[in-house]
């Protein structure tokens, strides 16, 4: 039997490659596309294909699932990963000062950033990568799966879609992937296609990790690559068959909110 296919964006590093090789590990054959060459790397050390592009163009979406079905003639599973978010605001001259503390992660009375300085652009160029991004493959892939009659979606998205921080304030865009992923499932759940969003909070290969951080967090550590990329893999698998449409939060408990 020929193996499951899986698509991962994003994956030349962090979240997106930890991705890769967890589903390389559960034999999935992959293909992997970023916009640097580490995605080519890391898919010929795991025996995929591996794809230069940015999930901001439409073309090389095209090229990455064309690409796919070229080789495999079928696509049994995506991972929309894209990356940071961070930079949008901080170009924008907003955030001179956009260090993540401890009390930031919640709310700090002493931080005020100029909120209403990120620029129409920023905003525009964010809601791009972290929003149409992930509507852009799904439109790509949801008539092959439909055709199929199985198929699953996780979009990688953030902590701060159910609890807005100032701090990461373009995130907020990513709570739309939580409407978008309901109606998915609304659509394609009769045909075997399913979405859903994985949450992540703070994980391990953060640099700026601080003492101050991880006092903030119940669990009191960064959450491993590893798991990130283990619960990605759940919500692709057949023992998450009955999970769609929906959005979990994989933080150590840092998020206050209630969903």
């Amino acid at each position: 039997m020929a193996p499951p296919v899986a698509i991962v964006t994003a994956a030349g590093r962090g979240i997106g490659a930890a991705c890769a090789r967890e589903l390389a590990g559960r034999g999935y054959a992959l293909v992997l596309m970023s916009p640097s060459g580490a995605s080519v790397t890391l898919a010929e050390e795991l025996g995929g294909l591996g794809i230069n592009g940015s999930v901001t163009e439409p073309a090389d979406l095209e090229r990455l699932v064309s690409a796919t079905l070229e080789r495999h003639g079928r696509i049994d599973a995506v991972i929309n990963n894209t990356g940071r978010h961070g930079q949008f605001a901080t170009a924008s001259g907003a955030y001179d000062d956009d260090t993540v503390t401890g009390p930031r992660l919640g709310y700090d009375p002493d931080y005020a950033p100029n909120l209403m300085a990120i620029t129409d652009d920023a905003w525009h160029d964010a809601f791009d990568m972290l929003v149409l991004s992930a509507i852009r493959m799904a439109r790509l892939v949801a008539p092959v799966m439909v055709e199929q009659g199985h198929g699953a979606l996780v979009n990688i998205s953030d902590m701060t879609a159910p609890q807005p921080r100032l701090v990461y304030p373009v995130a907020v865009l990513r709570r739309a992937l939580d409407g978008f992923a309901k109606l998915f499932a609304d659509r394609y759940g009769r045909h075997g296609v399913r979405m859903n969003n994985l949450l992540p909070g703070l994980v391990d290969n953060y640099e700026e990790t601080t003492d101050s951080m991880l006092g903030a967090i119940p669990m009191a550590r960064a959450g491993a690559l590893g798991e990130i990329a283990a619960t990605a893999a759940f919500l692709l698998s057949d023992n998450a068959g009955y999970i769609t449409g929906q959005s979990i939060v994989a933080d150590g408990a840092l998020n206050r909110a209630i969903r």
